[in-house]
């Protein structure tokens, strides 16, 4: 009786995978990643001006919040350059919290007026006597990323916004 028996030259080919196989799979996954690298560094972008916007928007409710707390005015300091601000009772002059620049990387601001400063009364509502920080537009250093709008309203309103929404009905719409 013949009995079929794998010659050893062809036992191990079933078995692993080549050199050149590994290598093409790693190209692949080069080639794929390379076409998704821009996005992602977009989609980075947009998370990194949500966050700074909405810091603004803490540290600006925070101000308002002490300043009803203490009965005493409070200001929050938007930096010069990056998306940092400060927040400090006005008398005495005592520093409440800060944050730095560096903490939303590429991130930068613009006020629509010369001031920088907004400050909350101990009643809440905002010093409209000068003039004051009425709205932050914070944006990306990256193109074509979302940017965010921070209004400040003399009543103590604070409402950040999305510029690019048009829909009538959106409660993002600025």
């Amino acid at each position: 009786m013949l009995s079929h028996r794998p010659s050893r030259a062809c036992a191990g080919k079933d078995r692993g995978f080549t050199l050149i196989e590994l290598l093409i799979v790693i190209v692949i996954f080069g080639i794929a990643a390379s076409l998704a690298l821009p996005s992602f560094s977009q989609l980075l972008a947009n998370y990194r001006v949500r966050t700074g916007a909405e810091a603004m928007l803490s540290g600006l409710f925070l101000a308002r919040a002490e300043a009803i707390r203490r009965n005493s005015p409070v200001q929050f300091t938007l930096n010069a350059t990056g998306s940092g601000w400060a927040v400090a009772q006005v008398a005495p002059a005592t520093a409440i919290q800060t944050r730095p620049d560096s903490e939303s990387p590429g991130v930068t601001t613009a006020s629509t007026t010369a001031s920088r400063v907004v400050t909350f009364l101990p009643n809440g509502l905002v010093d409209t006597s000068v003039v004051r920080l009425e709205q932050i537009n914070v944006s990306s250093v990256i193109g074509n990323t979302d940017t965010r709008r921070v209004n400040i309203f003399g009543g103590g309103l604070i409402r950040m916004c999305d510029p690019a929404v048009a829909i009538a009905n959106d409660p993002r719409r600025c």
